[in-house]
């Protein structure tokens, strides 16, 4: 298990617009800011708001988790170099966890899941990032990849999608509630969680090809 030191700063880029910055502790919030801008603006002032209301200063957070995506590789460099440079400045440990599995996590967690299916979130060039995911197997992540329109439709299986203009890709598509508010019983169960010391986006061409499923294993 990889359990971060506490309070930790928690921040996803990797929407294609807007950013979150969540400050983590006792397996839950004390704070949860968003910020509509990209990540380059929007990232401090997603930040300042958090600590603030969470009553502390950068000084005083003892680790960060950063999304690696897949997602907006622009957003993701820049919340991951912010991170490193946070990270050099005063040694604090850096974890990170990735779009798909946690959010396949947090479906499974929600309950009522029993037949295998797809969540998907939005890649480029009118592709998707899927997840297949197998509520019965062990682990329950079956596979990961980036699929045309038509891939995913030839997979014939239930879809999860996490934006509305996806539903008028995938018709039957179910929308799928937002992650942030059960992320932190994710990240309390500590399997979604590894040590990187000098994050990165998560490139689907590459880390697709050579994902395994080992890492993953666990309360799924």
């Amino acid at each position: 298990m990889n359990l971060p030191p506490e309070p930790c700063l928690v921040i996803d880029g990797s929407a294609r617009r807007g950013i979150d910055v969540g400050v983590y502790k006792n397996q839950s919030w004390l704070s949860h800011a968003s910020a509509e801008e990209g990540a380059l603006e929007g990232l401090w002032q997603a930040t300042e708001k958090a600590l603030q209301e969470a009553r502390l200063s950068l000084k005083d957070v003892r680790s960060f988790a950063l999304c690696v995506g897949p997602g907006s590789m622009l957003g993701i460099r820049i919340t991951a170099l912010a991170v490193r440079t946070w990270s050099a400045l005063e040694k604090r440990p850096i974890y990170v966890w990735e779009t798909l599995p946690v959010l396949a996590q947090v479906i499974l967690q929600r309950g009522g899941r029993t037949k295998p299916f797809l969540a998907l979130t939005e890649s480029r060039m009118k592709r998707w990032h899927a997840i297949h995911v197998n509520p019965l197997s062990q682990p329950a992540i079956v596979w990961q990849k980036e699929l045309s329109v038509e891939e995913v439709k030839a997979e014939k299986l239930p879809l999860l999608v996490t934006s509305e203009s996806a539903q008028t890709v995938f018709a039957e598509s179910e929308l799928c509630a937002p992650v942030w508010p059960d992320l932190p019983l994710i990240l309390a169960q500590g399997d979604s969680l590894r040590l990187e010391p000098k994050p990165d986006a998560l490139n689907a061409a590459t880390d697709y090809a050579t994902w395994s499923g080992e890492r993953h294993r666990g309360n799924s």
